[in-house]
């Protein structure tokens, strides 16, 4: 079997379960790709994650969402998540039972769960793609940005905020969730759109369906302002730009072995 390796290099200790999880790997007769920062650490040969994505047959990656998302961005083979950070909400296993979780996936006692991503289109350039949010936010802290929401091209509604966040089920537990908006079943076939903070009673988050274009404007008085996919890709955007989002055709692949969004959501939210 082929495996890559991802982690947390900031953290020692999900670089440290890293190494052990590639000894472990590697005894066992699997061939495995490890990230170039951490291959850089055993003087070995390192590998992008695109290259990754090409030679793997499961990517596994070590620390928290963070991780995940940043793998997310590049990989679209399954992605087997062991948390080494903070809450984990969209790893599988906690890195105790790291081990006997690789051993599951060898043995092929496991399922891939399929989420959906968002396509996140500017001025006709394509950016990488969404497996929890997009954020259009003001740049600067405390000042009020003036944007107008449309579906199919249709306005939906116009409001001062600190800005907007377009999110998938997945990310519905995240940003959009601290925001005010509601939790999607993965298996919703929709994204929701949620004001952050805005200046206006009305305005509430929105679900729409993946297959529409949701479109975002920014009125010209707005200030300087950004676009951010899963917290971590930026870009400067101003009113002469034309921000489309829909679903992507490309998806977020989870090895599960069999625990329920709603539990996860009990034992990771509701405490």
């Amino acid at each position: 079997m082929k495996w890559g390796l991802a982690c947390n290099f900031h953290l020692k200790k999900a670089v440290s379960l890293a190494k052990d999880i590639y000894d472990f790997l590697s005894e066992k007769n699997n061939e495995v790709f490890m990230e170039k920062k951490l291959a850089e650490e055993r003087n070995m040969k390192g590998f992008s994650l695109e290259e990754i994505n090409e030679k793997a047959d499961v990517v596994v990656t070590v620390g928290g969402d963070g991780t995940i998302l940043r793998t997310l961005e590049k990989v679209e083979k399954p992605v087997f998540a062991i948390n080494s950070g903070g809450m984990g909400f969209l790893t599988e296993v906690e890195s105790k039972y790291a081990m006997g979780g690789l051993q599951r996936v060898m043995d092929g006692d496991y399922n891939v769960e399929e989420r959906a991503k968002l396509k996140v289109v500017v001025d006709d350039e394509r950016l990488p793609d969404a497996a929890n949010e997009v954020t259009v936010q003001t740049d600067r802290i405390a000042k009020i940005m003036y944007l107008k929401i449309l579906v199919e091209n249709e306005l939906v509604e116009t409001y001062g905020a600190d800005g907007v966040i377009v999110a998938t089920p997945t990310g519905s537990t995240s940003y959009a969730l601290s925001a005010g908006g509601p939790i999607l079943d993965p298996a919703v076939d929709a994204m929701v759109v949620t004001p952050i903070a805005a200046f206006k009673l009305s305005a509430r988050p929105w679900v729409v369906p993946l297959g529409k274009k949701v479109g975002i404007r920014l009125l010209p008085k707005s200030k300087e302002s950004k676009l951010v996919i899963d917290g971590g890709f930026a870009e400067n955007v101003t009113p002469e730009n034309d921000i489309v989002i829909t679903g992507s055709e490309k998806k977020a692949r989870f090895i599960r072995f069999g625990e329920s969004f709603y539990q996860m959501v009990r034992l990771k939210l509701v405490r």
